[in-house]
Formats: structure tokens, sequence, C-alpha cells
């Protein structure tokens, strides 16, 4: 049985990714040609976002669509990050029981979740896929996006790019002041509030 994900603990778990704190509960991690991933010991698979000027150039801004086996088009940088992270697993013989990642890792886990059909949680994730007609295993991921993070209706110029999975869209009940919502704690503080955004899920699959 498919291991159900706390919302808020992948979020917590994507932080710490990005602040270095995952520490002992790594068994193995992935550092190469620009992609991080993280594959814990109790089986989740942990892809954090764009952390240096080189992902934009490497992945963000490969906008072309290209074929991937499925015979369906992906956005070229966005497919090309996930296959790297789908390679690495197939080398290290690891198989991920859940999956999480934000923004570039939230695009990349879209792509690795419905490939290997399991529960993904994705925060702030842009667009990765053309065209309307599902893919397989699509069901299996969860899209959590802040109706003001610009990033979740990237890339813009092309409306028949859609997000894998699932979308929840979520709006703040109070003003936050400004400035880009995109980091994860602005996605927790909304899911943790549980007088606010109602009908998110805690938990996927739900």
């Amino acid at each position: 049985m498919a291991k159900r994900f706390n919302v808020s603990k992948a979020g917590d778990l994507i932080e710490l990714s990005y602040e270095e704190r995952l520490g002992p509960r790594i068994k193995k991690s992935l550092d190469r040609n620009g992609v991080q991933a993280y594959f814990l010991f109790d089986g989740t698979l942990v892809i954090p976002g764009s952390n240096e000027v080189s992902d934009y150039t490497d992945f963000n801004l490969r906008l072309r669509k290209v074929k991937y086996t499925d015979g369906r088009k992906y956005h070229n940088g966005f497919l090309s990050h996930a296959k790297q992270v789908l390679k690495w697993l197939d080398e290290k013989s690891l198989k991920p029981s859940r999956i999480t990642g934000h923004s570039l890792g939230a695009a990349s886990a879209q792509i690795v979740g419905a490939k290997l059909a399991k529960p993904t949680v994705a925060f702030a994730a842009p667009k990765v896929l053309h065209g309307d007609p599902r893919v397989s295993g699509e069901g299996w991921v969860a899209n959590f996006q802040r109706v003001d993070d610009p990033v979740c209706n990237l890339p813009i110029g092309d409306e028949n790019f859609r997000h894998i999975g699932s979308k929840f869209w979520m709006s703040s009940p109070v003003q936050e002041g400004g400035g880009l919502k995109h980091k994860v704690k602005h996605y927790l503080a909304l899911i943790d509030d549980k007088n606010s955004n109602t009908k998110i899920p805690r938990v996927w699959p739900r």
C-alpha cells in the first residue's frame, strides 16, 4: 500500500533540504549536472528547486517542447531535470515510496511521480506537460499552488502547457505584505492554518 504523505511534513523536508539539515535522514544524495535530490531512509525522495544561476539557463528557460518515451511533449528543461533524477534512482536501485519537490524540483517531481506512480506533493510548481490528455500515473500527483505566486502559471505564452496531477489553489485570508510568495514557508503558512483553505487536503492521497 502506498504511504500517505502529510503535506506539511513534505514542506518541512523541502525546507530542511535548503538549509542542509536533512543530515542523518539521507540514505543517498544526488548532485550532478546542476540537479540535486535526496533519498531518505524512510523512502522519501526530496527534490529541491533552483539554487544557482545555471538552473535557469540549464532548465527553467529551456522552453522548447520535446517528446518523452510516453509519446507526449514536455517542457524541455523540466524533462531534462526529471530524466536525470530517474537515471540516478535507477543507477542506485532506489525505489521511492513518496516524492516531494519545490519550484524547479516540483516540476521535476510531477514527471517523476507520475512515471513511478508514487504519492507526490509538489509546491509552487510551474507547468510541465503540453496538451490535455492525461498521462499514466497522473492521479498520484498533487500540486499545491498560491494564487499570488506567478511561478505556478509559468511558462506563459503557450496556453497548452499544464500541470501534471491535481491542482489545489490557495489564497491568504490576511494581508501578508509585499514580495513574492514563492518560498515553501509561504505555502506552509496557509497549509498549517486550519481555518483557511479548508478544502485543501492535508494528506496525500487524501
